[in-house]
């Protein structure tokens, strides 16, 4: 009986830690078989971690009309980060004003969120890891190797479990229209230090796919799961072809508050106007599938 005893509490202390691409995994607030490999080794994906940026006359002529960028503007500073870049990156270590930052992007999910990265009185640097959870990126601090989900907004194991991410005002929209209203925007340069070919992309045709390469826990036929949609204050989703006509505004009423969301179907932008930070873009079965709780437009 002893023996039996000790054997089966081996196996629970198995079951909750475990290696998986170089990470020990103890404990995690999500299941742990849900944690998969993407196939890339960690840093396999590189980060870029010391970013240069060029003016918008320059980006304009760099970056197809076509192209999107993750922007953002704090204390008068505004900085572009196109995607053709982030589809090879995935990350970028950044600062901007006085702030230190991490720009994360997942193309399998196409969710964009820049992040503050000082926790606990000190600066993170993060990168890929490797791994997903729900088809999304599972980010990694170099200081202490907890393993972050970026649509949970969270460290899910290791010295930071638990920790909240804090987004900050980011907008997922078109590059030249963004610089053309912004000419002293700055925009993140093709020198990136890695030699990759920012013309093309590695998921070329993955967003037309009705499918994910990942599987997910949840899944709806409601829209194409590859369709542009806003998240808003974890409560709302709003697939882009749910709403009326080319482009508009529109208030949108969640619980007590109000979110004014401006959309240009042509540009595929669909932001929140205010209080950005509480509004996430990115494709609708990953929406779903982390916030399955919230209403569809």
């Amino acid at each position: 009986m002893k023996n039996f005893l000790l054997i089966f509490i081996s196996l629970l202390l198995i079951s909750a830690t475990t290696r998986k691409n170089g990470f020990k995994i103890e404990d995690p607030l999500i299941p742990i078989e849900d944690i998969l490999s993407g196939g890339p080794p960690k840093d396999g994906i590189p980060s870029i971690d010391s970013p240069e940026f060029i003016g918008s006359k320059k980006a304009k002529s760099v970056f197809n009309p076509d192209a999107r960028a993750l922007v953002i503007e704090v204390g008068g500073v505004k900085k572009a980060y196109p995607i053709p870049i982030l589809n090879w990156h995935e990350v970028v270590n950044d600062q901007i004003s006085e702030f230190n930052i991490a720009v994360t992007y997942c193309p399998l999910c196409g969710s964009g969120i820049i992040f503050l990265s000082d926790y606990g009185g000190r600066t993170l640097q993060f990168g890929v890891s490797g791994l997903l959870y729900q088809s999304d990126v599972l980010l990694y601090d170099r200081q202490t190797e907890s393993l972050w989900s970026q649509l949970e907004l969270k460290a899910i194991s290791g010295k930071y479990k638990g920790t909240p991410l804090i987004p900050l005002p980011t907008a997922h929209i078109n590059l030249h229209k963004y610089l053309e209203e912004n000419p002293d925007a700055l925009t993140l340069s093709t020198k990136t230090g890695f030699v990759r070919d920012y013309s093309s992309s590695p998921y070329q045709g993955y967003e037309r796919e009705n499918k994910t390469y990942f599987p997910v826990n949840i899944t709806s036929n409601e829209y194409h799961k590859k369709e542009w949609s806003l998240l808003v204050d974890k409560k709302l989703i709003i697939p882009l072809g749910s709403l009326q006509g080319k482009k508009g505004n529109k208030v949108f009423k969640v619980g007590k508050e109000s979110f004014k969301v401006r959309w240009d179907k042509e540009k595929k932008d669909l932001v929140c106007e205010a209080q950005a930070q509480r509004c996430i873009s990115a494709y609708f079965f990953a929406l779903k599938t982390f916030y399955p709780e919230a209403k569809i437009n």
